[in-house]
């Protein structure tokens, strides 16, 4: 029985097995829903239940509050959602190159500021230099 156990346990943490199993439910809803569909539309017995197309209607909102969506819906959900990740993978490249010229713009200008720094204290340092060799060559008094 502990064998058979961990076989079954092992088959249902399989991804491929969940996969599948998912891919056959999701087939199994829309094809039982549409086959009961189509037989009560053509049946002789649709007269004597009008209110097919609501009980219908209810067994999809069961299906839906069950976890399960039609496969059309789940299509277009994830051709959505593909949209959506290519668009923001978009805007994060964008957004990453406008940072990186951000940063190097900026980086320009705070080396030409530095530079310019630099250049004023070697020029005070030049006239202060001056200054005082200029103090030394006067004669004393």
């Amino acid at each position: 029985m502990d064998a058979q156990t961990k076989m079954m346990m092992d088959l249902l943490n399989n991804p491929l097995f969940q996969q599948g199993a998912s891919e056959y439910f999701k087939l199994v809803q829309q094809q039982g829903m549409e086959a009961a569909k189509k037989f009560w539309g053509n049946s002789a017995t649709a007269n004597a239940f009008p209110d097919a197309q609501q009980m219908f209607d209810r067994m999809a909102d069961f299906s839906s509050a069950m976890g399960f969506v039609p496969l059309v819906k789940y299509e277009q959900l994830q051709k959505e959602n593909d949209k959506l990740r290519a668009e923001n993978q978009l805007l994060r490249d964008t957004i990453r190159d406008l940072q990186q010229s951000f940063s190097a713009e900026n980086a320009t200008k705070a080396q030409q500021a530095w530079q310019e720094v630099v250049d004023k204290q070697l020029e005070m340092s030049r006239e202060i230099t001056k200054s005082f060799f200029d103090v030394l060559k006067q004669p004393p008094k």
